[in-house]
């Protein structure tokens, strides 16, 4: 790979309290997209990667919990890890986003989110940023995030087992979290997961409503995975307070940690990978114990996973 070192090995573009960012690269040049950060956002919101007018990922950001996957912690506060590193580092992969001569890298909050945003690049020749590297905008081989969670409010008394109903990834991206068929040709694999467990209190009519994450169930074509006598990868979160309407983020406990705790061993990575092809089917649920009563949100007990995905000719391309 021919790098271009005019201004050292690596080129720095940021932006500070903004709802987007566009790199292009020189006139003469390539560039290969290294890393994002996203810090300080102003709500939660979905932030997509666009390259040659195609979204090629699009990451969940919150302002709470502990599924960042695109935030720098504060020192001390939890391991320094994002989706770029823990590619490299654990997976193997490295997970960059080429963008060609003329064409531009552009991030972009969907609800309107402002945050501080940096980025990381290498110039390189045009030569070096060709449609056969992964996460290419006009390739079929990509590395991204998919995320899934309960955008509903979930108000029973006494809850129980429920399919999830919102996935965060870009929009030629089947849905594959309801137990819809994948499309012919398509090959997913499901590289790696991380799970956020989270207590409520609903707290109405002067009396504690508590309920929190029990465990998630991923079924392949009717069959329960991860499960024999039990049912479901366990994810009990941590108890809300009483006394008042609260959240608590953590897990009392749970075997696939939440993302920023990902880094102190492999446990995120599935030793065998789930791997969808065309015709399979994958139902994701969450099941919740406790009580309801007022409408328990569990919008932020985000299921995460980190998927190889290779593309048929034609899905999701540009125009």
């Amino acid at each position: 790979m021919a790098t271009k070192l005019d201004v050292g090995g690596e080129v720095y573009q940021f932006t500070v309290a903004g709802a987007s960012q566009t790199f292009t690269p020189l006139f003469d040049r390539a560039a290969l997209l290294k890393r994002v950060n996203i810090t300080n956002p102003s709500a939660k919101d979905n932030w997509t990667l666009n390259i040659g007018g195609r979204d090629l990922a699009v990451f969940r950001l919150s302002t709470v919990g502990n599924q960042q996957l695109m935030s720098i912690t504060p020192p001390g506060s939890a391991p320094n890890l994002d989706f770029f590193a823990y590619c490299r580092n654990f997976l193997g992969i490295d997970p960059v986003f080429p963008v060609p001569l003329g064409l531009s890298a552009k991030l972009s909050s969907v609800g309107g989110a402002t945050a501080d945003i940096d980025m990381e690049l290498l110039e390189v020749d045009p030569s070096d940023a060709g449609s056969m590297a992964i996460n290419h905008f006009l390739g079929k081989h990509f590395l991204i995030p998919i995320t899934w969670f309960l955008n509903a409010s979930q108000s029973a008394a006494a809850l129980g087992v429920v399919t999830v109903d919102t996935q965060v990834a870009p929009s030629w991206f089947p849905a594959i979290f309801a137990g819809a068929q994948v499309p012919e040709g398509w090959v997913i694999k499901i590289l790696a997961l991380f799970l956020e467990g989270v207590g409520v209190n609903t707290f109405s009519g002067a009396a504690n409503h508590q309920s929190t994450t029990q465990t998630v169930r991923f079924s392949k074509n009717g069959t329960l995975l991860f499960s024999r006598t039990t049912s479901g990868v366990p994810n009990r979160g941590k108890a809300s307070a009483a006394g008042s309407a609260n959240t608590v983020f953590g897990q009392q406990s749970g075997v696939f940690p939440p993302f920023v705790f990902g880094d102190f061993d492999d446990s995120g990575i599935l030793r065998q990978p789930i791997v969808l092809r065309g015709g399979d089917n994958l139902l994701i649920q969450q099941e919740l114990q406790g009580d309801g009563t007022g409408g328990a949100s569990y919008l932020d007990a985000l299921i995460t996973a980190i998927c190889d995905v290779q593309v048929p000719s034609g899905a999701g391309s540009v125009g």
